[in-house]
């Protein structure tokens, strides 16, 4: 792994650890490499987030984007959710402090408001498609869905940051999982009483932090290789 690698690497885990007081130093002397080293592949702190950033959106477009014509069924549904517990995971501390992290750079600001935005509209269309097949006693507008998908999104990227305040800092894994079961009652008015059964069982059967979902298509590992380790 070569240094660039080795400082987003470093970032993700310090950052998990301790938060937005991390700076360039901090990652310099953790990697024991020196500061100017470490300019010359970043020239500071909020390139090195940017970094970060894009990667995460990348890992999460792997749980959130479907196919062309995929019409997601109850098991699919149980794996995007806790697929996409695994990568919020992994990036806890994106979620811990944004404004700490992203206010000071304007452009940071607007990569993170695109992600935001990136992410209520995938969530939204994984709605629609499970409404097509799957639509329960209440009926939504679309300007409702929009309106529920933003309420998913805000409540699956928060949870991390609640858990580990009510939880303490050792959160167990159960917690961090727990978050699946409020994003089934919110959706529950809105599906096939079979279909939500059919995905809380399902939720259940791959509620785990590490390793691949059962049957799940292949989302991407924060492997060192990666440079992602959290």
């Amino acid at each position: 792994m070569g240094n660039r690698e080795r400082i987003v690497a470093a970032a993700v885990e310090l950052m998990n650890k301790s938060g937005s007081v991390v700076g360039t130093t901090q990652l310099a002397a953790h990697l024991s490499i020196s500061p100017g080293n470490l300019y010359y592949h970043f020239r500071n702190r909020e390139e090195i987030l940017a970094e970060v950033l894009a990667r995460l959106t990348s890992d999460l477009d792997a749980v959130l984007e479907l196919p062309p014509g995929e019409q997601p069924d109850a098991h699919r549904l149980a794996e995007i959710f806790i697929g996409g517990a695994k990568v919020l995971w992994q990036y806890r501390f994106f979620f811990s402090s944004p404004l700490e992290l992203v206010m000071k750079d304007e452009q940071l600001v607007d990569q993170y408001r695109r992600f935001c935005a990136r992410g209520t509209a995938q969530v939204d269309a994984i709605l629609e498609r499970v409404l097509r097949i799957a639509a329960g006693p209440q009926e939504l507008s679309t300007a409702e869905r929009g309106k529920l998908a933003e309420n998913l999104w805000v409540l699956w990227t928060s949870w991390s940051r609640y858990v580990e305040i009510v939880a303490g800092a050792q959160v167990p894994e159960r917690e961090i999982l727990r978050n699946h079961e409020h994003l089934e009652l919110l959706l529950k008015p809105y599906l096939d009483p079979d279909f939500y059964a059919s995905v809380v069982s399902r939720t259940r059967k791959v509620q785990v932090l590490e390793g691949p979902t059962p049957d799940s298509p292949r989302v991407r590992q924060l492997a060192p290789k990666d440079g992602l380790k959290a």
